[in-house]
């Protein structure tokens, strides 16, 4: 696993991210954005024509952009909860998930030479992707995402909501 190494802007836009900001909408997708890039600057070198990005949906579509902008390749929107994956016919995919709770749902899809990006991990989830895993924080939290404002045992902001601006 790789997690970026955190200067003062990273730290400023995880407190961003973070569930209990009370941020949400477009200061947090830009946040998502912004930790894409930084992250991206972390990868192995790979040719832009023969990368790709696909996003996990909705959640991942901000982080992913940030990636895709720095890295100048191509860009894949995945739904895992309609469609059947297709690996891209690229050398080298990126699979970008703005959260990873259980990492259940990529380990369903992931092939050994594929990589990981993400947000946040938890900490659980980080032993089933290894070195393909590149992250910008790592949590100990773990809660189910619903339509409220503050975490409260096993249930707190869902990002995606929080990110399109829905809570």
């Amino acid at each position: 696993m790789f997690e970026v190494n955190k200067t003062d802007r990273i730290n400023d836009l995880i407190s961003i991210t973070k569930s209990d900001s009370g941020i949400s909408g477009p200061e947090l997708a830009m946040a998502h954005m912004e930790l894409g890039k930084y992250l991206a600057q972390c990868f192995p070198e790979m040719a832009p024509e023969d990368t790709t990005v696909v996003t996990m949906l909705r959640g991942g579509i901000f982080f992913a952009e940030g990636i895709y902008f720095h890295l100048g390749c191509k860009f894949q929107m995945y739904d895992p909860k309609k469609d059947e994956f297709v690996r891209p016919e690229t050398k080298n995919v990126i699979i970008v998930d703005s959260v990873i709770n259980t990492g259940h749902t990529i380990k369903k899809i992931l092939q050994p030479d594929m990589l990981i990006a993400s947000c946040v991990v938890n900490e659980q989830a980080v032993e089933l992707f290894g070195n393909q895993l590149y992250t910008v924080r790592v949590s100990k939290n773990s809660f189910v995402g619903a339509n409220v404002n503050k975490q409260n045992g096993g249930v707190g902001p869902d990002t995606t909501m929080r990110l399109f601006n829905q809570i």
